[in-house]
């Protein structure tokens, strides 16, 4: 775990009820530093997190590495790995797979090259030149930049950009057909590129104008998200619990937008809501005892915390209020470990309080331009 803490606040309870021992390597600073459910907890800093790893690796005491999210994604594959761990790494380091860490240009180029169905996408060099060519294109199309997470630098227009945010900065863009609104995630654990099991959301409400984190989602049990999810992983060889985001076009299908490859999706813990327990599939895998993959179920819908709080200082409650209609479950915290979700409820807010307060700062004293 080696940045973001309060999406993923759920995983040590997950990974407990395999009923298997679990350590981790977090930097020092991490939200989830005093989380229950953790057998050993070593912290070390961001630039020797990868190094830390490896050395808790070579001693031979453990079976398998579960990356959690995008920083560790990217510290895995900048390292050079000792010979005899890189194979605990979620995708071979000399794998083509590596090509889709950190740039959504290069995911859908690795979707491309294996034959899974992708939105049309044009390369851009820069903001201005993605701008112009969207003015110049029929139909809709959205703008991405290549890197990023959270729907920060994505919009259906040049004037659709988030305040505060400087797309300019961005290296290289991306111009995507717009599907539509109709968007989720197929979420699988894999071994190696064999899926064990997977479970298919629906996003109903996001964050940062619908691009971002998920805040209200159902479960999607359709068996062509569960196919997408075994080409997935067979394509990329990868081995954990990890997923990727799809768009659902009434012409053309399930079409992959977005990379999970090699990190954990902050959503996988609603599992057994859909029939689906990827601690016992886990549990079964390292026991040498896997059972069939078993397709998700029908359940109730689900509101995401502590993300609903920063949807709420985003003024965004409206739209809750009028999606979820339905019966949902919202787990506030871990299971007997209240005080985490507490803890990840006021560092929401604080960061949610400074993206406001910096927004406001640059309406006010506005920057001269240049």
């Amino acid at each position: 775990m080696h940045t973001f803490g309060q999406s993923y606040m759920h995983v040590p309870a997950l990974l407990g009820r395999t009923g298997l021992p679990v350590d981790a390597v977090m930097t020092s600073r991490h939200p989830l530093r005093s989380v229950r459910g953790i057998a050993r907890t070593y912290l070390t800093t961001p630039d020797r997190w990868s190094q830390t790893l490896e050395e808790r690796l070579l001693t031979g005491e453990y079976q398998m590495l579960l990356n959690v999210d995008e920083p560790g994604l990217h510290a895995l594959y900048r390292h050079s790995w000792h010979p005899e761990v890189a194979r605990f790494l979620p995708f071979a380091p000399d794998s083509g797979t590596v090509a889709t860490v950190g740039s959504k240009m290069g995911f859908y180029d690795w979707c491309i090259r294996h034959g899974l169905p992708v939105p049309e996408t044009r390369r851009c060099a820069s903001f201005r030149e993605a701008c112009l060519l969207v003015e110049k294109l029929p139909g809709d199309w959205l703008l991405k930049a290549d890197c990023g997470s959270g729907g920060v630098n994505v919009m259906r227009s040049p004037r659709e950009r988030e305040s505060g945010t400087r797309p300019e900065e961005a290296a290289s863009w991306l111009v995507q057909r717009d599907e539509g609104h109709d968007v989720g995630s197929g979420i699988f654990l894999a071994d190696h590129g064999r899926l064990l099991s997977w479970m298919g959301i629906k996003k109903i409400v996001c964050l940062n104008r619908g691009y971002g984190p998920t805040v209200l989602g159902c479960g999607d049990t359709s068996e062509v998200v569960g196919q997408l999810c075994q080409r997935v992983a067979a394509a990329s060889g990868v081995t954990g619990l990890t997923g990727f985001d799809f768009v659902r076009s009434p012409e053309r299908g399930l079409g992959l937008i977005d990379s999970h490859l090699g990190r954990m999706s902050p959503m996988q813990h609603f599992d057994r809501l859909y029939s689906v327990d990827f601690a016992a599939a886990l549990r079964g895998h390292l026991d040498g005892t896997v059972c069939d993959v078993v397709a998700p179920q029908h359940g109730p819908g689900f509101i995401k915390f502590p993300e609903v709080l920063q949807l709420a200082m985003q003024g965004g409650l409206g739209k809750l209020l009028k999606e979820s209609r339905s019966a949902v479950k919202m787990p506030l915290s871990p299971r007997g470990d209240a005080l985490i979700g507490l803890q990840s409820a006021c560092q929401m807010v604080t960061s949610q309080a400074r993206v406001n307060i910096g927004s406001w700062r640059r309406r006010l004293f506005p920057r001269p331009q240049r």
